[in-house]
């Protein structure tokens, strides 16, 4: 499968004509469905919703330069799809699990009308998990696959002086768990391709797990999870080396309270950036005992993660969620980097006004500091700013506002700037 989702993307990245070719074919099909058509559609196996968005975004410097900010006006326009396959498999067994392939596929043209561009964004979030039952006893395993591709400005504290940077994101997974009484034994492994147009951040990335976990009682549970990882950058990118990682949590998940969910882990990761060869240097002989070469080196550090969710007891419309995360290793985040340390926070709020008005703020900061690579040493702060809300005027039509206000603070010049977008879109399902 991930063979064939590789063909897609390259297909999707070489020739953007036919996905503008697929989107109108879709948008055909959705306006020939007849207008009393059920909400949602079921067809055999195969169920889920059509749709079409609309609307207009704005945005105060479409290259997230440091000078010369230009802005820009756009029209979006573009079908939507969320729906699903379920299937009945049976592996040696009488009994049998259901096969879900679950798909949020949207497609969208920005045509800039202040402007002289065009940007395609094609999201795809995949997912396909297949449950066998008694395969090894009394093991379970799932298997998963998820890609996406967009073809978008990364405002998100990556690439100045960039308009659009064609991505493409798949992971394919497969994990195998066990319950023995009150405790769990679950191993996993993955694979991670990240192809983009800009070479500093393609990679491809393994990672190996074991969890063993205990339950504590019913809402609570006990876990330790220490995993291997494996980073290959792009061929061609000559600026990142191969990294070799190994991390260590332990954690603590479940239901504080009845109104309060949450997670928190704490741990140790150690990573090993090979060294690159990267060609003969200056000097005599043609300088082949002088070569250039990326030196060798570990780095490690401290891993902390915290997550939760509230929901207010005397107001059940209104949930506070927060993240607070440390990590010493990270990869395909910062340009011409092998890795990063990453420190983050978010605080969002999702509160309903009415039945059919949702109000949700959202605030985060995160800092990425590079620890190897040609940008050692460079430090990027990221604070984001967002504000959406949603009106649901029937089950077929809705309308939402959003504002983002994204600042990036550097260390090094040329790559300190601020970006300010407004999106309002209406969405018909049809």
């Amino acid at each position: 499968m991930l063979g064939y989702l590789e063909a897609i993307n390259v297909a999707t990245a070489r020739c953007p004509v036919v996905i503008r070719l697929l989107a109108m074919v879709g948008l055909i099909v959705f306006f020939a469905h007849p207008a009393s058509a059920q909400q949602t559609f079921v067809m055999g196996p195969l169920h889920g919703d059509l749709g079409v968005q609309a609307g207009f975004q704005w945005t105060d410097n479409i290259r997230n330069s440091t000078t010369n900010k230009q802005s820009d006006l756009s029209l979006l326009v573009g079908p939507t799809f969320n729906g699903g396959l379920t299937l009945p498999v049976h592996f040696g067994s009488a009994m049998g699990d259901e096969m879900t392939l679950n798909a949020g596929v949207s497609y969208s043209e920005q045509i800039g009308i202040t402007s002289n561009y065009v940007t395609q964004s094609f999201s795809s979030p995949l997912g396909v998990n297949l449950m066998v039952p008694v395969r090894f006893g009394e093991w379970k395993a799932t298997v998963g696959d998820t890609f996406s591709y967009d073809n978008v400005t990364l405002d998100n504290a990556v690439l100045p002086n960039q308009s659009q940077v064609a991505q493409y994101n798949n992971m394919a997974s497969i994990n195998f768990d066990r319950t023995f009484g009150k405790t769990e034994l679950g191993f996993g492994a993955e694979r991670k391709d990240i192809i983009s147009s800009e070479p500093t951040i393609s990679e491809t990335d393994y990672q190996f797990s074991v969890t063993p976990a205990l339950i504590l009682r019913e809402n609570y549970r006990l876990f330790w999870t220490t995993s291997y990882g494996l980073t290959f950058p792009e061929a061609t990118d000559v600026t990142r080396q191969n990294v070799q990682s190994y991390n260590s949590e332990i954690g603590l998940s479940g239901q504080v309270t009845p109104y309060f969910n949450g997670q928190i882990s704490i741990g140790y990761g150690l990573s090993h950036v090979e060294e690159k060869w990267l060609g003969p240097g200056q000097g005599v002989f043609a300088g082949i005992f002088n070569p250039n070469v990326l030196p060798s080196q570990w780095i490690g550090g401290p891993s902390f993660s915290m997550a939760g969710s509230y929901t207010h007891p005397l107001n059940p419309n209104t949930t506070y969620s927060f993240s607070v995360y440390d990590s010493p290793g990270v990869t395909a985040l910062m340009e011409s980097s092998s890795i990063q340390s990453v420190l983050g926070v978010t605080f969002s709020i999702a509160h309903r006004l009415t039945q059919n008005l949702t109000l949700a703020p959202t605030v985060s900061w995160t800092e990425v500091d590079s620890l190897a690579g040609p940008s050692t040493g460079q430090i990027n702060d990221m604070i984001t700013v967002g504000m959406m809300i949603t009106r649901q005027f029937s089950k077929h039509l809705s309308l939402s506002a959003q504002y983002r206000y994204a600042n990036q603070i550097s260390n090094r010049p040329g790559l300190t700037f601020d970006v300010t977008v407004v999106t309002m879109q209406a969405t018909y399902t049809f």
